[in-house]
């Protein structure tokens, strides 16, 4: 073999060898890519709520603290915590042996007026008699003078006498009105030591349930009408029909927070149990702690088995500020994100670009890309965890549990695209 065609040779053969390698690769590279291992789930339509939430502690919009208006000992105690009382229903007596005394003197003392105003108006009378009897006197001398059978100083003295009969009147009319008027002044200090005898008995102000019960049978209570300090309590009662709690709403959340909004309440107590909740009022004022601001949100406990909780449990609620219902829904650890984009893949393996909404931490809304029915990989594979683990500028609302809102993880931004 000559030089020439040896070189022609190799020539050719090394050709062969990269066209055979290009082709396959090509037929490499048109093979299909295997479905990445792992469990699916089905897309479908749902509801997805985003929520605002809060912690407080349930307590009755209505609570009395009962004090006595008397001063004195406790003799009785007629209810015990926990009892159901109605409004007028007696709930403690007091010792009333002062005030059944005040009101025996006080009555004494009415009939000893009563005594002195009848002895005045009998006064009245007598000296009205008098009265006519010296007009008839000064009638007679003054005829007599007239006829010469009597003298001019008859007359006036029996003129003098006259007008002292009629000043006499006068003032038996004026001790019959300070004797009215010391009846009076008597009949309202025996209402008063009425009241005060009535006062010994304590009667419950409104409807409700005895929450405590401060004092016990022989303890001395102070009043609090005349007690510098306010007085002895000793019972306070609370309408447990009408249960609120009091939360605090980061400002960032506030916004979309409003009166008439459903609210799920969850208590320690019945960990299994949802109770449900209305906001009632949304505080205008915000409240500075620590450089965060938040405002008071009072919720109404309107759920039929509210009997069930108890004053002073501590909650925690989800205010619900907006629902989307019939929209596509994937969990949010499906979802990919590279750079600006996201992404699910499908069953096969294929990855497909996606348009989302928002979130509520769990899951994530699918405006575009995927349809009902369609099966996705139920997370993201472990090597695209790196380049899913920070959303792209903009994203989504995460559940609304602190400021600024919820989960932010890779698959929670769920901003619109």
């Amino acid at each position: 073999m000559s030089k020439n065609k040896k070189k022609r040779f190799i020539i050719a053969s090394v050709l062969a060898v990269v066209l055979a390698s290009s082709v396959g690769g090509y037929v490499y590279s048109r093979e299909p890519n295997k479905a990445p291992a792992g469990p699916t789930v089905e897309v479908q339509r749902g509801s997805l709520r985003e929520t605002a939430a809060a912690s407080g502690t349930i307590a009755p919009h209505v609570s009395v603290e009962v004090k006595s208006r008397a001063s004195g000992e406790v003799v009785e105690i007629l209810v015990q915590e926990g009892d159901t009382v109605k409004a007028g229903q007696l709930l403690v007596r007091l010792d009333p042996t002062d005030a059944e005394r005040d009101l025996a003197s006080a009555k004494v003392a009415l009939d000893k007026v009563k005594a002195d105003l009848s002895a005045a108006k009998a006064s009245v009378t007598v000296a009205q008699l008098e009265y006519k009897t010296k007009q008839g006197d000064e009638a007679l001398a003054t005829k007599s003078a007239e006829l010469g059978l009597g003298t001019k100083d008859a007359v006036r003295t029996t003129a003098t006498t006259t007008k002292v009969a009629a000043a006499n009147i006068t003032l038996k009319n004026a001790q019959v009105t300070a004797s009215e008027t010391n009846l009076k002044t008597a009949e309202l200090a025996v209402q008063d030591a009425e009241t005060r005898l009535k006062e010994t008995k304590i009667y419950a102000p409104i409807d409700g349930t005895v929450l405590a019960i401060p004092v016990e049978k022989g303890t001395i209570v102070s009043s609090a009408l005349t007690n510098v300090s306010g007085g002895t309590s000793v019972m306070t009662i609370a309408d447990l029909s009408d249960l609120r709690i009091i939360g605090a709403i980061d400002e960032a959340q506030i916004g979309k927070v409003a009166k008439g909004q459903p609210v799920e309440i969850r208590v320690d107590a019945y960990p299994e149990r949802v109770f449900e909740g209305t906001v009632e009022r949304v505080s205008p004022l915000g409240k500075d702690t620590s450089s965060v601001v938040t405002f008071d949100v009072e919720i109404l406990v309107a759920d039929k088995n509210s009997s069930l909780l108890r004053s002073g449990m501590s909650a925690d609620v989800e205010i619900v500020v907006a629902e989307q219902k019939d929209v596509l829904l994937v969990p949010l650890i499906a979802v990919e994100t590279s750079g600006r984009s996201r992404f699910v893949r499908l069953a096969n393996g294929e990855q497909r670009p996606i348009k989302t909404g928002t979130t509520d931490g769990t899951r994530m809304v699918v405006l575009e890309g995927i349809s009902e029915g369609d099966d996705i990989l139920a997370s993201a594979p472990a090597s695209t965890s790196t380049a899913a683990a920070t959303p792209p500028p903009g994203g989504g609302m995460g559940m609304m549990g602190g400021p600024g809102g919820g989960n932010r993880s890779r698959s929670g931004g769920g901003g619109k695209r």
